[in-house]
């Protein structure tokens, strides 16, 4: 595994517990990609000149155990997993510099898009310097997330796609598709009557421990999409939804996903989640 970065978790990306905030993750996976460019010898700096999207994010599945506190150290490692005509897979790993523990992997495909909005081919030196680094025994997974379906509790929020939410591609930013997720959720708790703080007692409920999203059309600036989610499952141990990010103009679903909350205690364990949060999540 090649180290790419050693992340202190600051003050500012906690979560409303003790806990790092999952958007975070994206933003150390973006971090990461950006090293591990340096090291591959194709840089984020010559793509963005070229005015490409570099290594842009196509799907993602991503698993964590425990979640980091305040004043942990994140180290994130990579490793190439295969390697297509234009996408790569690579396998991100997070572990805790303090005693070496893993707690998460990251799988992503990824792509680096051209002016022209295309994918471009990976360049035969990139090929070759990921072939002799992949390592023996990973093999590449299908990212297919789960599709809102079924009897469960689905709810909806609207957002206009504005600068907070832009990189400077000009396209809506990994690590804000998982904040506009978790205020989605959020409003739909105080719809039912329940806001995130009654619900926190000691716990700390629905923070992500798995998720899986394929990244199908590109959000831009000024785009104006409706987020929806449909509950899969629930019981004390998880809570299962299915996300689709919808642009209404041109009825396109521009990200697909599914995500998988657990619910932690102060010590960073997972618990059982309050029985009044599953209850929200029942039928319509």
């Amino acid at each position: 595994m090649v180290e790419l970065l050693r992340h202190k978790v600051r003050f500012g990306e906690l979560s409303y517990g003790p806990f790092m905030h999952n958007a975070t993750f994206f933003d150390l996976l973006i971090e990461a990609t950006e090293e591990l460019s340096y090291e591959l010898g194709y840089t984020v700096e010559e793509i963005v000149d070229a005015g490409g999207v570099p290594y842009a994010p196509v799907a993602i599945h991503a698993e964590l155990s425990r979640y980091p506190r305040y004043d942990d150290t994140v180290v994130v490692g990579v490793d190439p997993v295969a390697v297509g005509e234009t996408n790569v897979q690579f396998e991100y790993r997070f572990e805790r510099a303090a005693d070496g523990e893993r707690f998460g992997t990251a799988r992503m495909v990824q792509i680096t898009i051209t002016p022209e909005g295309t994918a471009e081919p990976v360049p035969e030196d990139v090929r070759a310097e990921l072939e002799a680094r992949g390592p023996a025994g990973l093999e590449p997974i299908e990212i297919t997330p789960r599709a809102p379906e079924g009897d469960g509790a689905r709810f909806t929020r609207e957002v206009p796609f504005r600068t907070p939410h832009i990189e400077a591609a000009g396209l809506g930013y990994f690590e804000d598709y998982a904040r506009e997720l978790s205020i989605c959720l959020e409003t739909f708790l105080e719809d039912r009557g329940h806001s995130l703080g009654t619900l926190t007692d000691g716990t700390y409920p629905f923070v992500p421990v798995d998720w899986n999203f394929t990244l199908e059309r590109s959000i831009r600036f000024e785009d104006d999409i409706e987020i929806v989610g449909q509950t899969l499952d629930a019981d004390d141990r998880s809570i299962d939804i299915a996300y689709q990010l919808r642009r209404p103009a041109t009825d396109d679903i521009c990200i697909r996903g599914d995500v998988t909350y657990g619910c932690f205690g102060g010590d960073g364990e997972r618990v059982a989640f309050p029985s009044e949060a599953v209850e929200l999540f029942g039928d319509e």
